[in-house]
């Protein structure tokens, strides 16, 4: 298994919305979170942009954004926005050549799991099957499950208690 760095302060997170659309001002808490743990935001077109329906913007404007951040050398991690149904149908137009040589944490959960499995199965890259930017608001930034994304990125073991 091919682990990507883990992450330090000032390293560079691209956040971006590959699937379904998500309004800037829902993804403000996120970024904030993150700059207060250090990291720099770097945020894509993506992020409030809508294609008219369900997605945020066409499948060409979301996978061309995507493939620029995969490639991006100053982007450290990827974050994404939401999930939806829209990764399934840009999945085939990602080229993971650049990205196997520098791979970078990509983050998120639903629709974004077919790209985590992509990543597995093909290439052995680890991911972060974890919250995602929406999971920020209404106080989320506290709960225990961003607090254990922050732990990871910065590569520190989990510690998992389950009751019999």
């Amino acid at each position: 298994m091919i682990v990507p760095p883990y992450l330090k302060k000032g390293d560079t997170i691209g956040l971006t919305c590959p699937a379904g659309y998500m309004a800037a001002d829902k993804a403000q808490t996120c970024i904030q979170t993150l700059q207060s743990w250090g990291y720099q935001v770097m945020v894509g077109k993506t992020l409030g942009s809508t294609s008219e329906n369900y997605f945020s913007g066409t499948d060409e404007e979301r996978a061309d954004e995507l493939q620029a951040m995969m490639d991006d050398s100053s982007i450290n991690a990827i974050l994404f926005g939401r999930g939806g149904y829209g990764m399934s149908r840009i999945i085939d137009q990602l080229s993971f050549k650049k990205f196997k040589k520098h791979p970078k944490w990509l983050i998120g959960f639903s629709d974004i799991t077919i790209l985590h499995m992509h990543l597995f199965s093909r290439y052995k890259i680890a991911s972060l099957h974890a919250p995602m930017a929406a999971a920020f608001n209404e106080g989320g930034y506290e709960n225990e499950y961003i607090q254990s994304l922050q732990k990871a990125l910065k590569g520190k073991k989990a510690k998992y208690q389950c009751p019999a």
